[in-house]
This record gives structure tokens, sequence and C-alpha cells, in this order.
């Protein structure tokens, strides 16, 4: 009962929900007629005014296409007038800038090369158009203008290229840094204008033309510049064959004044740069190997004697010369790296230092050959031979100034300086050679008494000399090896190796001294008297090896030569065994007369007549030969106290025990009535007769 009843609610619910829905339909259908009906009316619309606006269009275009070909051809208009304008301005500038390009820049610079840029495009204009006669007056009149400016260029720099006057450059050396590289020297004014001048002609190609002027005339104010105060320096100086030597005697040393102070009072030390730059040129106060006595005919010549002052004068005039040089191109640099741009300031500044650079040249050759000339380079010649080695000392402690005046990149520009070097150094070595030769061709006899030669004395002092300048001395000393072909220094390299090759000319030069030492001995005609060889040999090795030994010299020349010392120390001992020889006169007849008593057995009692004159003649040969023993050595001269006392020692060592024996056996003998003429000396008078030599020059 109750599921018919449910079943029948669902019929009922089911149709009221399909009356609702088919109402709904009908609403639908309704709207579906009125959207269609509007959608139709709305494309009619849209259809008429698509038609108005095509008609509309096909009457506009035909006004716009106008309106846009006459705006085209009105722009033809102007710029055709413009065109006609401008053409009509290039056959007018002519006149219009006759005179103010004729008359130069004036007082208005810019405004002048703003003109000079307007003819310039004229030029350009008349370059593509067949209007010679335009193009001819244009092209003078821009060439006018263009060398009126380099005269105002002339005359900037020309104002300020008078060269310096000596005062005016020794005092720029005397000022400070700060001073000197001021570069408003040139009014501001002025060096703003050539800025811009040098900026123009750089921007329309004109470049090279002024940098070879800029460059020519500054370098020419720089050379002449260095030119007066050569000239200056020039007058002061004093000849070299002027020069004044005062030999002394070693035992004046304490009176004696050293070249160095000589020269130190002679000149002045010229601002920072030169006390930066400039050295003494060596003194000649060396270390002393041992004295030497005056002597009334020829004395030892001491290397520390007294020189005139002007002896180095025209090598430190030099370095006076390269330090004004340094100075005026620091000014100059400054002032080009103000006008000039970047990329070309070292182009201006290799050409700017040409012409000073030749001068500096002929200056080195000049002062170079002059020395190579000098005479007597051991002697009064070595200050100006220390002075080459100070210059290179200069050049060598300058390298890093001189980088400064170009940039990094300029590898090949910075050898400008090399070529003022280089003759230097061509000078040096060929001095060193000089000096070996001076030694080897020494012609001079055995100096008086067998004392130590002039030529010993000169060589050691000059080696000791040059240690002053032991740097420069040593690539010298490098590059004279690499001359001379001798490449044997033990695979060194850099320091080392200079300090071999300079060790080994050293070695060389004191070979060299003995060598004609010895040959001396070997020509001394004195065949009478043998001894005073020895002496003079003992007198040279003596004071050679003293004098080495005193100084850092044997250590340098060791490094070559190992056995250097003991080498000549045999020499000196074999020497000596010869000297001792002299004594054979005294040896001789006592060992005859001990044989003679071994053979024959003297009584002490009365005596054989044979054995009287057999004692007479042989204490009258002991007693002459001592007696010529004591009256040569009056004559020899042993200045070393160590080596006089070595020599006596030796002589006792020698003969005074035998010559004890000798007196002892045989002068208590009744063989003379005189026995004070023949048994003239006692054992202790001997003895102190030997002491006694050498006395008379000690």
């Amino acid at each position: 009962m109750t599921s018919g009843a449910d079943t029948k609610t669902s019929i009922r619910s089911s149709e009221v929900k399909l009356q609702e829905e088919k109402r709904r339909l009908v609403l639908l259908q309704e709207s579906l007629t009125r959207s269609n009906v509007l959608t139709s009316g709305m494309v009619s619309t849209l259809d008429n005014f698509e038609r108005k606006l095509e008609s509309l269009d096909e009457l506009v275009t035909p006004v716009y296409e106008a309106t846009n070909e006459l705006g085209f051809l009105l722009n033809n208009v102007d710029r055709s007038l413009s065109l006609v304008d401008s053409i009509l301005h290039f056959y007018e500038i002519c006149s219009e800038l006759q005179t103010t390009v004729s008359s130069g820049p004036g007082g208005n610079l810019a405004e002048y090369l703003l003109e000079l840029d307007r003819l310039q495009d004229a030029v350009k204009y008349f370059k593509s158009t067949t209007s010679v006669s335009e193009r001819e007056r244009v092209v003078q009149l821009f060439g006018l203008g263009r060398q009126r400016l380099v005269e105002e260029t002339d005359k900037l720099i020309l104002r300020y290229a008078n060269p310096l006057s000596p005062k005016e450059l020794i005092e720029l050396c005397e000022m400070s840094e700060t001073n000197r590289n001021n570069i408003h020297t040139m009014q501001e004014v002025d060096m703003g204008n050539l800025r811009m001048i040098i900026q123009w002609f750089i921007s329309h190609g004109f470049r090279q033309g002024l940098i070879d002027s800029y460059a020519t005339k500054r370098g020419m104010m720089i050379r002449r510049s260095l030119q007066l105060l050569a000239e200056h320096l020039g007058k002061q100086a004093i000849r070299r064959g002027s020069t004044n030597v005062i030999m002394q005697s070693p035992n004046m040393l304490q009176s004696s004044l050293s070249a160095a102070d000589a020269t130190k009072r002679s000149g002045k030390i010229f601002g920072d740069m030169g006390r930066r730059f400039m050295r003494p040129s060596g003194s000649s106060t060396l270390p002393r190997g041992g004295s030497s006595p005056a002597s009334t005919s020829l004395s030892v010549i001491e290397d520390n004697a007294m020189f005139d002052s002007s002896d180095d004068r025209d090598t430190n005039n030099y370095k006076l010369l390269l330090d004004a040089f340094i100075i005026l191109l620091q000014r100059d640099r400054d002032l080009l790296n103000y006008v000039f741009p970047t990329d070309l300031q070292a182009l201006v500044f290799t050409k700017l230092i040409e012409l000073p650079l030749v001068h500096m040249h002929e200056e080195a050759q000049r002062l170079c050959e002059s020395i190579e000339r000098l005479p007597q380079k051991l002697d009064s010649g070595k200050l100006a031979i220390y002075g080459i080695f100070s210059i290179l000392r200069w050049f060598f402690q300058s390298r890093a100034t001189f980088s400064k005046f170009y940039q990094e990149s300029d590898v090949t520009r910075q050898q400008q300086f090399t070529t003022l070097s280089a003759t230097f150094e061509h000078s040096a070595v060929t001095c060193l050679r000089a000096i070996l030769e001076e030694v080897n061709s020494d012609a001079s006899p055995l100096s008086q008494g067998g004392n130590v030669h002039p030529l010993t004395s000169h060589v050691l002092a000059f080696m000791e000399g040059l240690l002053i300048y032991q740097v420069t001395a040593t690539i010298i000393a490098s590059l004279f090896v690499q001359q001379e072909q001798r490449t044997s220094s033990g695979g060194l390299s850099g320091a080392e190796k200079g300090l071999y090759d300079l060790g080994a000319y050293f070695a060389r030069l004191v070979r060299s001294l003995y060598g004609n030492l010895s040959k001396k001995v070997d020509g001394h005609t004195a065949r009478t008297d043998t001894t005073i060889r020895s002496i003079f040999l003992l007198n040279n090795i003596n004071y050679l090896l003293k004098r080495l030994e005193k100084s850092p010299l044997l250590a340098l020349i060791q490094r070559c030569e190992p056995d250097f010392k003991s080498k000549y120390e045999a020499d000196f001992q074999n020497t000596l065994n010869e000297y001792t020889k002299c004594y054979s006169s005294v040896i001789i007849p006592i060992h005859q007369m001990l044989e003679y008593d071994n053979n024959n057995r003297l009584s002490d009692a009365k005596l054989r007549d044979r054995d009287r004159e057999t004692l007479k003649e042989s204490f009258s040969l002991v007693n002459t030969a001592i007696d010529t023993i004591r009256q040569q050595s009056e004559q020899y001269i042993v200045s070393d106290a160590d080596l006089r006392n070595r020599l006596r020692n030796e002589g006792k060592n020698i003969i005074v025990e035998l010559y004890k024996n000798y007196y002892n056996k045989f002068a208590h003998k009744d063989f003379t009535k005189n026995r004070e003429k023949y048994i003239r000396y006692e054992p202790r008078q001997l003895e102190i007769a030997i002491e006694k030599l050498f006395e008379h020059h000690s």
C-alpha cells in the first residue's frame, strides 16, 4: 500500500519538473529569436559603415599623396637653397678671411683655428670640383694660415729657447728637484696655446713637420746651453801638460796631501744631482806596503804624492756636463708631457735629444782621445783614467734615471744613451791595455841602490786606486777579457765573473811588472857587483807582497790564481838565497884555512914560515871580504825594516858561527907581530858590523 503511494508521488513530481523544463525551453527559444534579429540588424549597420569608409578613403588618399609630394618638393627646395648658400660661402670665404688669416692668430688663437677649419672645408670642396682658380685661391690662403700658425708655434718655442748661460745652468744644478722641475718656466698661457696648436696640427695630419720643428729648436737650445757650459769650464781648466808632480819619499807621507783632498778643494759640488752623481775620481792615498828612503838623485815616486788639483778636472767637468744634460732633459720632458699627446711623447723626445747627444758624444770622444794619448798613464795620467771609471760609474748608477725618460715599451729608444757610455767603456778597455803595454815596455834602469822601483809603486797604486770603482772595474775587466779572448773564468757569471776577470787582469799586470823587473836585472851592467840585482828584486818582491797583503788586491787575484802568493814567496826565497852568496868571499878563505889546518896540523907554538904566510893571507882575504860587504851595503837601499833585519839575520846565521870558530882557532897563534893589521874583527865586532848593514839609507 505504502509502495504504491510512493510511486504516484514520484510520477507527479516528475511531471511537474517536465512542465517546468518545457516552460524554460520556450523562454530560451524566444531569447534566441530576439538575438538573431539584433545580430542581423548589427551586421546590416556595419556593412553600411564599411561602405561609407570606403567612399571616404577614396576621397582622402589622393589628397594625402599630394600633400606628401608637396612636402618632399619643399624639403628639396630647402636643401638646394642651403647647398647653394654653402657653395656661395666657399666662393666668398677667401675674401672674408683674407685679412684675418694673413694677420695670424694674434691674441685669439681658438677663433683663428676655427677659421682655419672653415678654410679646410673649402679646400676639400674645391678639390672635388673643376674650379681650378678658386681651388688655388683657397689652398693658397689655407697654406698661408698654416704658415702663420707655424710661425706662431716657432715664436712660442723660441720665446723660451734661448740657451742658458753657464751661471744659470750651474744655479739650476744647485736647485732642489722640486724647483728645478717646475715647468712654469714657460707661462701657462703660452703652454696652453702651444698645446692647442700642436693638437690642431696633429688632428689635421701635419704632425711630422711640427715634431721636427719643436724637437730641433728645443734640442738646439739644450746643445747650445751645454756648449756654453763646456766652454766656461774649459777656460778654467789647466792643460794636462802643465801638471806638476811633487816627488816625495814615503818617509815624508805625513806632510803630503792626497790627490782627493786637492781635487775636493779645487771644485764645487753642484746641487743635489751633482752630489748624487759626481764622485771623487779616486784618492791616491793608498795602503802602504813599506817605506822607501829618500834618494839624492832618484827617489821612489810614491803615488800619493801631491798632484796639481786640476789633474782630474776634465773628467769632473764632463760629469758636470752630464748632470746639466740630465736636468735640461728632465725640464724638457715635463714640458713635452704637457703639450704633446702620450702616443707622440717618446717620438718627440727621441728626436729632441739627438743634437745634445751628438754634442755630448763629441765631447766624450775628445776627452777619451786626450786621455788615451797621455804618456805615463801609471803616474801622472792615472787620475784621468780613474776619471773615466768615475764617469762610467755615473752612467751605471744613472740607468734608472735614463729609463724614466721613456715608456717601458721603448726599449730600442732607451739605447740612445748607451752610445755615450760605450765610448767610455771602449776608452777604459784601451787604457787598461795601454797600462799593460806601458809596464811591459818600461825601459828605465834599476833604481839607485836597488831600491823599490817607481814602476812597482805605480802599478800597485794604480790597482789600489781602481778598487775605488770596483763594480765598474769588474764590468770593464770582463770587456777586456772578452776582447783578449781569455774566457777561462771557471764557468762563473754575473758579479762573480766580473771579480774573477778583474783579478785576472791584476794578476797579469803583476806578472808584467815582475817580468819587467827581471828584465832590468838581467840587463844590469854592473857585473862586478851582482848583489845589487838580488837587493833590487828582494826590495821589489817584498814591497809587492806586503802591499798586496794590506789591501783587498791579494784576495781578488787569488780568485783566479790561488797559488799567486806562494809563487812569489818562493821567488823571494830563491832571490834571498842568491843574495847570501855575497858572503862567499868570506866563507871560502875560512874554509880554505880550516882545510889547510886539517892537512898541516898547525902548532900553537912556533909556526913555520909557510904557515905564518898562509894565515896572513887568509886573514887578509877575510878582512878584505868583510870590508867589501860593508862598503857595498852603504850603496844599497833596503828601506823596509823587516827586510833589513831578515837580510842581517841571514848574514849572521851564515857567517858568525863559522867566523867564531875560525877566530878562536887561529887568532891566538903567533903568526905576526902586527896583529892589528891582520886580526881586525873579533866575532862580536863582526856581528855588530853585520847588524849595521844598510843603515846608511835606512
